[in-house]
């Protein structure tokens, strides 16, 4: 073959059109790839969301989180709360963002349990140890509820008390062994 316009043209086409095959379209059927993951866990207090217990009356801290961290439970004695009565306990535990976003929304799923609330009050009746005055302030009014929601900017602190209303309207019945869910939503997340 004679060396021709004709036949180099000819011959360019056949080889870019070669190495578009080799390179093909980008797509592949099956990649397997290992990448390191780890992840740390820590107690409650120490989390993104942190959490902290302050009334030694109903709450305890113990061990039987992940990891071996410590987690709050509530525990109230037979005959703490009386019948046909509203009941509330002040200053139950903290909840803080302790991470670097702002907005993020959290709140409280009592699941099947009736007549138990998480007033959020925007002045608490009892400051919690380690937080300055006013920690609920910027949070809202008099009438919102864990429950319902909150958001809380980072940095901020707000104390939750715990109500239980054991009136015929408030539907209490005592559970056995109930497990309150806490959800820590960014505002980013979909």
């Amino acid at each position: 073959m004679n060396l021709t316009r004709r036949n180099t043209i000819v011959g360019l086409g056949v080889l870019a059109g070669g190495a578009g095959v080799i390179g093909g379209t980008g797509a592949f059927d099956a990649v397997e790839a290992q990448r390191n993951f780890e992840v740390s866990v820590a107690g409650d207090a120490g989390g993104l969301l942190g959490l902290v217990a302050e009334n030694d009356a109903i709450t305890e801290t113990e061990d039987g989180g992940a990891g071996g961290n410590p987690v709050i439970g509530f525990v109230l004695q037979d005959g703490a709360v009386n019948e046909d009565a509203v009941t509330e306990f002040f200053t139950v535990f903290t909840v803080t963002n302790n991470g670097s976003q702002d907005g993020v929304e959290v709140s409280i799923d009592t699941g099947d349990v009736d007549g138990v609330t998480f007033p959020v009050p925007q002045t608490p009746a009892r400051e919690p140890s380690g937080t300055d005055s006013n920690v609920n302030a910027s949070v809202g009014g008099n009438s919102i509820t864990l429950n319902d929601g909150i958001v809380l900017d980072s940095g901020q602190t707000a104390v939750v008390d715990l109500m239980i209303d054991t009136t015929e309207a408030g539907g209490y019945d005592d559970p056995d062994g109930a497990t309150f869910t806490i959800t820590a939503r960014s505002p980013d997340a979909q």
